[in-house]
C-alpha cells in the first residue's frame, strides 16, 4: 500500500526526474518559475523627481513652521507602506528639481552609485521644468524634458534597474464648474511618449489624480493638500493654501493611486506589491 501511495505522490527528487526527457527550454522555464515561487529577491526602488514626491525631513519642518507634525509630504514617502519587506524605497527625490538640475546638480550620479542589478528606479518629473523664468530648471516639453526622462530610463537600463516614468500628479485647480483645470499640459504628453518610446511601463498619476479631485471636488480635496488654519503653526500666522504640495493624506492617497497603476502595469515591481492597502491614517 505505502508503494503505491509513493507512486501516485512522488518526492521532490523524483517529480524533477521525471522532467529530464522535457524539452531542455521547457524544464528551465519551469525551473525558474519553481525557483520564483519560493524567493522573491530583496531590490531598492529608487524615486527621482520633484517636491510632490521627495523626502521631507519632519524635525527640520517642525524647526521652520514652529510647531510639531507638519502635514507636508511628498508621495514616495508612503510607498514602502505599500511595498512588501523585499522592496526597500531609497526615496532620492529633490524638491525644487527638474529633469535637467537633478542631472546637473548631482543627484543622480548619487543614484547610480547605488543602482545594482534587479532594481527599479521610478522617475516622475514636470512641475519645475515648465518654469520658462528659470533657465537652470526650465526645458521644453517635446524637447530637452523627454529626452532627459528617456535618457535617465536607458541610463537605469545599463545599470541593469527597471524604470517606470510616471507622469506628474495634478495641482489643486478649479474652474467656475468645479472641473480641475490642467495646468501641465505637454509636459504630460511628452512623460507619456517619452515611456512609449523608451519602452518602459507608464503610471498615469496625472490622469489618475485629476479623476480622483473630480471625484473629491473642491471643498473636500483640500485635505490632499496644504490648507491650514491661521494659528495651528506659530510661524505661520495667516495660516497656509497651498494647492501643489501633499498632505499625509494626500501623500498616501497618490501612493496608493500609484499601486493601483503598478498593479495593472507590466512592471515586474508590482510582484512586491502588498495584498491589502495600509491605513492611510497611521502612516507617520
Amino acid at each position: 500500500m505505502d508503494q503505491m501511495k509513493n507512486r501516485e505522490n512522488p518526492g521532490l527528487l523524483a517529480r524533477i526526474t521525471l522532467l529530464k526527457f522535457l524539452p531542455i527550454k521547457a524544464l528551465f522555464y519551469g525551473l525558474i518559475l519553481f525557483l520564483g515561487s519560493c524567493v522573491q529577491k530583496e531590490v531598492k526602488v529608487f524615486c527621482i523627481g520633484d517636491s510632490t514626491m521627495s523626502h521631507y525631513d519632519l524635525k527640520k519642518m517642525e524647526e521652520s513652521y514652529g510647531g510639531p507634525d507638519f502635514p507636508r509630504r511628498g508621495w514616495a514617502m508612503a510607498l514602502s507602506a505599500y511595498l512588501n519587506d523585499n522592496a526597500e524605497v531609497r526615496n532620492m527625490a529633490v524638491s525644487g528639481r527638474s529633469s535637467k538640475n537633478f542631472r546637473a546638480q548631482g543627484y543622480w550620479d548619487k543614484v547610480l552609485e547605488e543602482i545594482q542589478e534587479g532594481d527599479f528606479v521610478i522617475i516622475q518629473f514636470g512641475h519645475n521644468d515648465e518654469k520658462e523664468e528659470d533657465t537652470t530648471r526650465y526645458t521644453e516639453a517635446f524637447g530637452a524634458f523627454k529626452d532627459n526622462l528617456i535618457r535617465y530610463a536607458k541610463e537605469a537600463e545599463e545599470h541593469g534597474a527597471f524604470p517606470v516614468i510616471a507622469t506628474s500628479i495634478a495641482r489643486r485647480k478649479f474652474n467656475a464648474e468645479d472641473q480641475l483645470v490642467d495646468t501641465h499640459g505637454d509636459y504630460v504628453l511628452a512623460s507619456r511618449e517619452a515611456a512609449k518610446e523608451a519602452g518602459v511601463p507608464m503610471i498615469d498619476l496625472n490622469q489618475m489624480t485629476t479623476d480622483y479631485l473630480n471625484q473629491l471636488g473642491p471643498e473636500e480635496s483640500k485635505e490632499w493638500f496644504l490648507h491650514i488654519d491661521p494659528g495651528v503653526f506659530e510661524k505661520l500666522p495667516e495660516g497656509m493654501e497651498d494647492n501643489t504640495h501633499l498632505s499625509k493624506q494626500g501623500a498616501c492617497a497618490v501612493s496608493g493611486l500609484f499601486a493601483d497603476g503598478l498593479e495593472q502595469s507590466k512592471s515586474a515591481l508590482k510582484n512586491y506589491l502588498l495584498d491589502q492597502k495600509p491605513d492611510c491614517n497611521i502612516i507617520p
